[in-house]
């Protein structure tokens, strides 16, 4: 295996605002990186500064999906300079049966989970130096479709595409990887868990005591989505004191955990194992390098 031996400088980070994408912001600063986080909304953004402190967050309010705004990302990116890029930010897209499903909404649900990684990349990619990383983030939805998520499933089987015809398209200049967080407690969970009490979500998050972080990207459906009661399981087997292990455990992942994790992968790992799989958070063989 090469060995990786590039000091990055500077992180991309979409999604931002909050969960995941927070977390991992706050994760890479701690690092000693100059991260740029991307998301839709100014008041999330400044929120994740805030929280993170210090002068090493820069924010960027933008939407991943839209030209125009892949166009004001690259704009706010000086120079040639060895650099993370996380693509974080997504959608579960419409929930429910063929049935219900619009070409609108397929469509949206590609624009952001595939185009605007895809094309990002693309206007990024005169301004990340020899041994930058991309990395994308993929589901098990990527390697198998789940009844009632036919658009977040089949976007993310793309997205994995993507992933592996750009590793091999560049080879030897910028490394593609792609990992799977598991299931983890933001709010994009709540389009995905049966409502409690025929109305809201406020009793399963007073029970768990979790704190969900994404503002929903997930367009609601009935309680007829085919697979709710999964993801309601496994809210209700999250410990009580909220996902905070250190390792994964049954119910749901903490986005610290996951922003560990893509932390590890980012910075730690060699050039060849970087890109060789699309890691999953669950598989053990790894956790004692950085759990």
């Amino acid at each position: 295996m090469a060995a990786h031996a590039v000091a990055f400088e500077r992180a991309i980070v979409t999604g931002a605002g909050s969960g995941i994408g927070r977390a991992t912001a706050a994760a890479l600063c701690e690092r000693g990186l100059d991260v740029y986080g991307v998301g839709r909304r100014e008041g999330a953004l400044r929120d994740t500064a805030n929280r993170i402190g210090g002068d090493k967050f820069h924010p960027i309010v933008a939407d991943v999906s839209t030209p125009e705004g892949r166009g004001a990302i690259a704009d706010r990116i000086d120079g040639t300079t060895p650099t993370v890029v996380l693509h974080n930010a997504a959608t579960t897209g419409p929930l429910g049966p063929l049935d219900a499903l619009t070409l609108d909404g397929f469509r949206a649900t590609m624009a952001s989970n595939v185009e605007g990684p895809l094309f990002l990349t693309k206007a990024l990619m005169p301004k990340l130096a020899r041994g930058s990383r991309v990395l994308h983030v993929s589901t098990g939805g990527a390697h198998q479709g789940f009844n009632g998520m036919l658009s977040y499933c089949a976007s993310k089987a793309a997205l994995r595409s993507v992933y592996e015809s750009l590793r091999d398209e560049y080879a030897g200049r910028v490394c593609f990887g792609s990992a799977q967080p598991g299931v983890v407690a933001t709010e994009m969970m709540r389009g995905l868990v049966r409502r409690r009490c025929g109305t809201c979500f406020t009793c399963l998050v007073v029970a768990h005591t979790i704190h969900w972080l994404i503002p929903a990207q997930v367009e609601d459906t009935d309680d007829s989505f085919a697979i709710r009661d999964y993801f309601t399981g496994l809210a209700d087997a999250t410990p009580a004191a909220g996902a905070t292990t250190a390792v994964p455990v049954e119910g749901l992942n903490s986005p610290e955990n996951v922003a560990r994790f893509f932390a590890f992968l980012l910075l730690e790992t060699n050039d060849d194992e970087f890109g060789e799989k699309d890691w999953d958070i669950r598989d053990e063989a790894h956790h004692g390098r950085w759990a």
